[in-house]
């Protein structure tokens, strides 16, 4: 009586590119919004810019914008899109992350014509369809250590929402107690300890373990910072408050990788 034969296929994973999206839209994002809001920070804002041609354009009558007015228009239009780019570089690293734990999990049999794509749709398919932080929940279960980021996601998808349909005026939609709208922010706090206490790192300010010897470990953490808005006032952040979300959500990426599960199985 013939056994059937079966092989061993062994795959490398490169956890490297669980961090690739949210790494890639961070960096990418960051140096749009510095390129941008430094372009209209010299322009005359006053009027409307040249058009890019002058033999044919549709040009619709709006509305009579100032200085102000314009900047706003502009700021929130990018922001909307950048905050856009990094919820989907978030999501994406997350969705690879549970993808590369369900692989590592457990020895997985197939049949010999199995192709790669029929054995990656099913886990792709299921990371897809849910929700952000059921996701995390699931892929927080198997890290060596959880990663809290449900609220700053929240944020963020909060923060594009005002900024793409109400050109970041807060409105009653976006304020939760009828008040005020709360953003949480991921940024990544840098800190160092001083005689046991826990001392943030501020600019411009010396760094003193206060020990004497001179040298300091400089540690991170990642955070969120809250951001107040009332009804009725515009969310403004500058190049510097989004080079902190973007630094933070890059921060997020490189832990989700390094907190990856080690295979159970050989």
């Amino acid at each position: 009586m013939n056994e059937k034969a079966s092989h061993r296929i062994e795959l490398t994973v490169n956890r490297d590119a669980v961090a690739a999206p949210v790494h890639h839209a961070a960096i990418a994002c960051r140096e749009i919004i510095d390129f941008c809001f430094n372009s209209i920070s010299s322009a005359d804002l006053s009027q409307r810019p040249k058009a890019a041609s002058s033999f044919f354009r549709f040009d619709p009558k709006g509305p009579d914008l100032n200085a102000d007015g314009r900047r706003a228009l502009y700021e929130s239009w990018i922001l909307a899109k950048a905050f856009q780019d990094l919820m989907r570089g978030v999501r994406a690293s997350l969705e690879e992350a549970y993808f590369v734990i369900q692989l590592i999990s457990q020895p997985i049999q197939i049949r010999s014509a199995t192709t790669l794509a029929d054995l990656f749709s099913p886990f792709r398919e299921r990371a897809g369809k849910k929700k952000f932080p059921d996701l995390l929940k699931l892929v927080n279960a198997s890290l060596t250590e959880p990663l809290a980021f449900s609220d700053a996601f929240q944020s963020l998808q909060d923060a594009r929402n005002c900024l793409e349909h109400r050109n970041g005026i807060v409105g009653k939609i976006d304020a939760g107690d009828g008040q005020a709208m709360k953003l949480t922010f991921p940024r990544v706090k840098l800190f160092y300890f001083r005689n046991g206490e826990e001392i943030e790192v501020v600019e411009g300010e010396p760094v003193d373990a206060g020990d004497g010897k001179g040298e300091v470990e400089i540690l991170m953490r990642l955070e969120v910072r809250e951001r107040t808005i009332g009804l009725g006032e515009r969310i403004i952040l500058t190049a510097r408050d989004f080079d902190e979300i973007a630094f933070g959500c890059f921060f997020f990426g490189s832990q989700l990788t390094l907190r990856l599960p080690q295979p159970t199985h050989v």
